[in-house]
């Protein structure tokens, strides 16, 4: 198993390097992905206490993976459960944990209060370069960085089949759970507030969880240009969506409301895309769905009663009849007789129009997105003409014009 701080710094060094990478580069880098596939797979899933481990840790004696005895010490006890309770770690894990802080760091003399925020900072640094690792591939295949196309592929290749294997299912839960208050995300009321990062700064615990909220959201928006988003995925990014958008009521924090722009934008590619890659030999992956088309159809239609989750809501039912248009426009070139899915669909965009229209989405967009001073600082994809228009068409089927 490779670690993800030697992970990144692999894929940074051959992805982002101001030269191209060698042969040899580049293969570490695919050596080093293969094995990290596990971590990546089961992104920040980690083993839960276990009431036989914590037994072993108040034993004073524990045996490490690949390690002998390590024998403890009544301070080491108490850190150790603490970590394990206010990180939801594995009690053993949590040991291993305080043997990692004392190689990076040296921990002799220390006040137990420090040695537990540098041995968690620790732990959030590992979580960030796993979560980093897999953005900076994402980006890598979205974008245009200059990359050769073969080194492109593989990364494609194995990002198909770390999205198709479930990962992102496993982005969309960790936006929502990290979100709790409660040892696996936030923190709950007797967890320590703050930690010490890798600069040895302290810094609140909740701020950094919302900026791995926020790294994952954006690996969620970069994942629908990598492999097109399956009726569930949109199912379940809208729940989260409106789980975000409930909670910024009166909110000022930057970034929930990153989270939740980044949220909607993964929705408004995922239709978009989808409709794009309906071409006369191939339907999308959404609109063959029927019952999806029906259920999503009422869900967005529905009127809420709290003004900031509409207000997003009106911005996705603008994605959604542009959605419907295009599709309906793919089925009238196939087919000039009027059926009762095309009259069906006319009816949705009529509906869909209506409430637009009457609600002005287009001024939401400009004035509670867009130009807020929080869109504006949003860097998942930097500037928009860095995306390769070439790999885009072909993520959407079209025809690629040549340059002559």
């Amino acid at each position: 198993m490779v670690s993800p701080k030697i992970l990144l710094s692999l894929i940074e060094s051959t992805v982002l390097g101001p030269t191209p990478p060698t042969p040899s580069q580049r293969i570490e880098l695919l050596h080093a992905i293969r094995h990290s596939l596990p971590s990546l797979q089961s992104l920040l899933s980690y083993p839960p206490p276990k009431p036989s481990d914590r037994v072993q840790v108040q034993s004073k004696e524990v045996r490490l993976p690949d390690s002998g005895p390590i024998s403890l010490d009544d301070q080491d006890v108490q850190i150790a459960l603490k970590l394990s309770d206010d990180l939801h770690l594995n009690e053993v894990d949590s040991v291993r944990l305080l043997v990692s802080a004392n190689q990076e760091w040296g921990l002799l003399g220390r006040e137990p209060l420090e040695i537990f925020r540098l041995a968690a900072g620790l732990w959030y640094t590992e979580r960030r370069d796993l979560i980093t690792a897999l953005y900076t591939l994402l980006r890598a295949v979205v974008l245009d960085q200059g990359l050769e196309p073969d080194l492109v592929a593989d990364i494609q290749r194995f990002l198909d089949d770390l999205i198709n294997a479930g990962v992102r299912k496993r982005l969309i839960s960790l936006v929502k759970e990290l979100n709790r208050e409660e040892p696996s995300g936030l923190g709950g009321p007797n967890c320590e507030r703050y930690i010490l990062d890798s600069r040895g700064a302290l810094v609140e615990r909740r701020a950094v969880v919302s900026r791995e909220r926020l790294i994952l959201s954006h690996c969620l928006v970069l994942s629908v240009l990598v492999v097109r988003a399956s009726p569930k995925d949109v199912k379940d990014v809208f729940s989260a969506l409106k789980d975000s958008a409930a909670g910024l009521s009166g909110s000022t924090d930057t970034l929930s409301h990153q989270i939740t722009y980044s949220l909607l934008f993964s929705l408004v590619v995922a239709l978009i895309s989808d409709a794009l890659s309906a071409v006369p030999d191939k339907t999308s992956v959404l609109s063959r769905d029927a019952s999806f088309r029906h259920e999503f159809q009422e869900s967005v239609m529905v009127a809420g009663s709290d003004p900031v989750v509409e207000g997003y809501v009106d911005c996705l039912r603008s994605a959604w009849v542009v959605h419907l248009m295009l599709i309906h426009d793919g089925l009238d070139a196939k087919d000039t007789s009027p059926s009762a899915s095309s009259n069906n669909d006319i009816r949705n965009i009529y509906s869909c129009l209506e409430v637009i229209f009457s609600n002005n989405v287009f001024l939401s967009w400009l004035n509670k997105i867009l130009l807020t001073p929080a869109y504006q600082a949003l860097t998942f994809l930097e500037n928009p003409s860095n995306i390769d228009s070439t790999k885009a068409l072909r993520f959407c089927n079209l025809p690629i014009a040549s340059s002559s």
